[in-house]
């Protein structure tokens, strides 16, 4: 049985179209995946933006105006027409750190900040103080093209709408304090009046559902590697064909050997089922160094899932490949319909076979249910998304009930074959 088992593991790492589509395609493909999305991340997160700051009188009167500039900067800058550096302003805004979000080189007037922007892209705009002391912002022509344009700079909007926001809460703020200083300015002697005008309220706060942090581009990746398992069926397809007698000479010749057929196809079932673990294993390993998707830390379940899902696959390639009075051309044919078309209902193909599969899992739970591509693709779900083991474990044990059903079946028709001429 080793043997064989052995020679299978030779066979099948040597077989060409099964090292590119079982190693090389999903490498290609995650690649793929990688340049379409792996801007969305940058999307979310806190980019540093260089802009002017007219640092004129009105500026350097306005003390709210340099703390709150003060605070959004990781090293704040004092310009030269200001005397003192203020005490940064503390800006509350939940996960994001707004210390990170402007790089600030102060100009003399506007026309200077003006020119500034116009020759140099990099600077997004410029703030100014009028005789109020509120903030202004202006972005550059080059700045409102790359927001425009969401594939140069996919976060600038994200980042401006920050900036935009935190300078008209503090205008909102100023212009509040200044009509109440004009009708009543004895509230102020109010210790808590005070407190509450100064401190920003919060209408939202950060709650999570999940075990891990979604990431909406995940499920694809996790998609590709359902589809990469049920491809690999096709190292137990040739594996059953090779000890066919009506399929090849090698099979008639294995048929006459000495090894029954039990110890052969064993010994190829777990040669296939190395081989399957091992493609999925390296697109795993690429997946999640190269394109940066997480598995939720949880590398014990991780490597639990591919071992289950490489099983189920062998046992589904069992089957067909035991089907009797089909070549072993139309068998391996049938392998890739079936994975391309169970990769549709996993939601492999984009947005739309993506809103296929939510639809499918909402409204027939029962085909969804049955899909082993779906399921391969859960299983990696349940692993990131909840914080408790029993859904992994209750797809696994789906897979397991396929594999063990689809077993029964190839060893059916496996057992005591007959053939009227070879």
């Amino acid at each position: 049985m080793w043997s064989t088992f052995l020679t299978t593991l030779r066979i099948n790492l040597r077989e060409k179209s099964s090292l590119f589509w079982l190693f090389c395609f999903p490498i290609l493909l995650s690649t793929m995946f990688l340049g379409m999305f792996g801007n969305l991340g940058a999307t979310y997160e806190v980019t540093t933006m260089r802009f002017a700051m007219v640092a004129n009188g009105d500026y350097c009167k306005s003390e709210g105006a340099q703390q709150l500039v003060a605070a959004m900067q990781r090293t704040p800058v004092t310009p030269q027409a200001c005397d003192t550096a203020p005490d940064a302003m503390d800006v509350d805004s939940g996960v994001t750190d707004l210390r990170d979000l402007l790089d600030v080189t102060p100009v003399d007037n506007a026309a200077e900040a003006t020119d500034l922007i116009n020759t140099d892209t990099d600077v997004r705009g410029f703030l100014t103080v009028d005789g109020d002391g509120l903030l202004h912002m202006t972005i550059s022509r080059a700045t409102v093209s790359s927001v425009n344009d969401t594939m140069s700079t996919p976060g600038l909007p994200v980042w401006l709408s920050i900036l935009d926001g935190a300078i008209g809460m503090f205008n909102r703020q100023a212009l509040t304090v200044a009509q109440i200083m004009s009708s009543d300015p004895a509230v102020f002697t109010n210790e808590a009046f005070t407190a509450a005008v100064q401190e920003a309220p919060g209408f939202t706060r950060q709650v999570r559902l999940t075990n891990f942090k979604p990431d909406e581009s995940a499920r694809y990746y996790y998609a590709l590697l359902a589809m990469t398992a049920l491809m690999a069926m096709t190292f137990a397809v040739t594996t059953v064909c090779s000890t066919q007698a009506n399929l090849s000479a090698l099979g008639m010749r294995r048929s006459l050997a000495p090894l029954t057929r039990f110890r052969q196809l064993m010994g190829g079932f777990l040669a296939s089922w190395l081989c399957t673990f091992c493609s999925l294993l390296v697109a795993l390993l690429y997946i999640h160094f190269v394109c940066r998707i997480s598995f939720g830390g949880r590398w014990a379940a991780t490597l639990l899932a591919i071992v289950v899902a490489s099983f189920a696959s062998n046992a589904l390639g069992t089957l067909l490949g035991s089907l009797p009075k089909l070549t072993a051309g139309t068998k391996i044919g049938l392998t890739t319909a079936i994975s391309c078309a169970l990769s549709l209902l996993s939601g492999l193909y984009g947005s739309g076979a993506m809103a296929l599969s939510d639809w499918i899992q909402r409204n027939a739970p029962i085909v969804a249910t049955i899909n082993p591509t779906q399921q391969v693709t859960n299983l990696f779900y349940d692993i990131l998304y909840y914080d408790t083991y029993a859904p992994f474990f209750r797809t696994v044990g789906i897979l397991l009930t396929m594999a063990v059903l689809a077993l029964a079946l190839a060893t059916v028709f496996l057992r005591r074959q007959r053939y009227a001429h070879l």
